[in-house]
């Protein structure tokens, strides 16, 4: 069981991935809409994993690389897996570069995710 910090700016999303994650067993510790407050949540939650949602759309002031870059810098050991409705191979590989651990495209289906959360905390 891992301890989960969901980050989406979406809270339909965030809901529909929180019920995935807890079905598959592992615990949500927390949930964030925005760059700010996704540093803040990880830095006092310590979580296990965290599911970083690339798009940020409605936070307006980073999206999800720039989270990334910044949870990585903050701890090189931070196992992210970034969700994305672009599943572009090169994509896949600058984020993999940057620190990211897994990927999950969307729609998201369970056993992508399940898969993803393995190869990450493995």
């Amino acid at each position: 069981m891992a301890k989960v910090l969901i980050i989406d700016d979406n809270s339909a999303v965030r809901l529909i991935l929180s019920g995935m994650l807890e079905e598959l067993g592992h615990q949500v510790v927390g949930e964030a809409a925005d760059a700010a407050a996704a540093l803040k949540a990880y830095q006092a939650l310590k979580p296990d994993l965290v599911t970083l949602d690339l798009s940020l759309s409605a936070s307006g002031e980073a999206d999800g690389t720039t989270v990334l870059d910044a949870l990585i810098k903050a701890d090189a050991k931070a196992r992210v897996i970034v969700i994305s409705g672009n599943a572009q191979a090169k994509l896949r590989e600058r984020l993999t570069a940057a620190g990211a651990k897994g990927f999950v495209g969307k729609p998201i289906q369970e056993e992508d995710l399940k898969s993803a959360i393995a190869g990450a905390v493995a």
